[in-house]
């Protein structure tokens, strides 16, 4: 079926007008805003504990919030049995991911760089910023995507999905306190993002030296896009 800009520009406008109406995703995009808020005021400059805080809420937004809400909109459309109807009417399984994936990017990117200014970082840094932090949430959306394919409603995306966005989330905090934990922090796309940021918010260049987190960024994307694709032919996304 041939892939149309129209039938994902009408799912938008759809997903657009409905998410004022779900309540759990809304509250989702407002808990990263919430945090930042509070830990903003505590900290002053660019000073280390400052910058960490402040991966701690981009980490919460991308590694959580991103990956639940993709996960949570799938599966809404699983439990009210709507995607069949959306399919009968010509609407393709891909068309339908886009529809979803775009408005979780859109929200995604919003609160980022909401979360960029209640911290009051420098605005010299915004573009890198935002470059490195958009390929991160290209790939939990892409796990997002595959979490809620697998979960049966939207109760099923916490369940499936709370141990494996855990991972993304609490090992990047914990990473420099456990050499365990840094070994398995340096595969994830999220923390390699904080280790550029780091140098990035310092007024560092991200030299040659971090080309191995680059690559791990986009491998993930890759990765991600081919578990969904495999997932999506094993389970399907109706079934």
């Amino acid at each position: 079926m041939e892939f149309s800009i129209r039938r994902v520009s009408a799912l938008l406008n759809k997903e657009i007008k409905d998410l004022s109406k779900n309540m759990n995703v809304s509250i989702m995009f407002l808990l990263p805003i919430f945090f930042a808020v509070i830990y903003s005021n505590m900290f002053g400059g660019n000073s280390a504990e400052k910058i960490y805080i402040f991966n701690l809420c981009l980490g919460m937004n991308i590694g959580m919030v991103c990956a639940f809400v993709m996960a949570m909109l799938i599966a809404e459309e699983k439990e009210k049995k709507t995607l069949r109807t959306l399919m009968i009417s010509g609407v393709s399984p891909l068309e339908f991911f886009t529809g979803k994936a775009l408005i979780t990017f859109f929200m995604s990117e919003i609160i980022n760089v909401a979360i960029f200014f209640i911290f009051k970082m420098n605005i010299q840094y915004l573009g890198k910023y935002i470059l490195l932090s958009t390929l991160v949430v290209f790939s939990m959306i892409g796990i997002g995507g595959i979490i809620g394919i697998i979960s049966s409603n939207q109760m099923a995306t916490g369940v499936v999905g709370m141990p494996v966005l855990m991972i993304f989330f609490m090992i990047p905090m914990f990473a420099k306190v456990n050499k365990t934990l840094t070994k398995i922090a340096e595969i994830l796309p999220n923390y390699n993002m904080n280790l550029m940021l780091e140098k990035v918010f310092k007024g560092e260049t991200i030299g040659i030296g971090y080309t191995y987190s680059i690559a791990v960024i986009l491998a993930w994307i890759i990765i991600t896009v081919a578990l969904f694709a495999f997932t999506y032919s094993k389970i399907g996304i109706d079934k």
